[in-house]
């Protein structure tokens, strides 16, 4: 179980490192390389693992999503997974310990406690930044849906 402190830390994070780089994240997939925003379907499935499973469960999910055979009317949603992917993997990976510094001690703890410590940790800021995601996501959806309807009273 996390510690208050590293909770406090996790929500801060949250607030000032996870949200801003959600916003970019969706942004730019929208933005820049053209793609929808997510189905509500993909966005009600992704939050409803980020909040019920450990991270290993969050991952293969995400990994499955990538790997899916997506029809080309659903290539952003393999776009968007992909890209979800290597922010989880580069937090996991690095951003744990040299930027957050929140990497468990496994001589202090042990390496099993330290493994689902670290799993613990991972599933709370995926979390958050899905958390964020899914709310841009919304933010995106609504501004195309008006951008798209602006377009068809200006056809009459």
């Amino acid at each position: 179980m996390l510690s208050n402190a590293q909770l406090q830390k996790i929500y801060l994070l949250s607030d000032t490192v996870l949200y801003p780089e959600a916003v970019s994240f969706m942004r730019k997939l929208v933005q820049e390389q053209e793609c929808d925003p997510l189905p509500a379907s993909q966005v009600a499935g992704l939050l409803s693992i980020a909040e019920a499973t450990r991270y290993d469960d969050l991952h293969r999910f995400v990994l499955h999503q990538r790997d899916r055979n997506w029809p080309p009317s659903k290539r952003d949603i393999k776009t968007f997974y992909t890209a979800l992917e290597e922010v989880l993997s580069l937090m996991q990976r690095k951003r744990l310990k040299d930027e957050f510094h929140m990497l468990p001690d496994v001589q202090q703890r042990g390496v099993i406690e330290a493994r689902q410590e670290l799993d613990e940790l991972m599933a709370r800021l995926a979390r958050e930044f899905i958390q964020h995601l899914a709310a841009e996501n919304g933010v995106l959806a609504v501004l195309k849906a008006e951008e798209r309807m602006k377009q068809r009273m200006n056809r009459r």
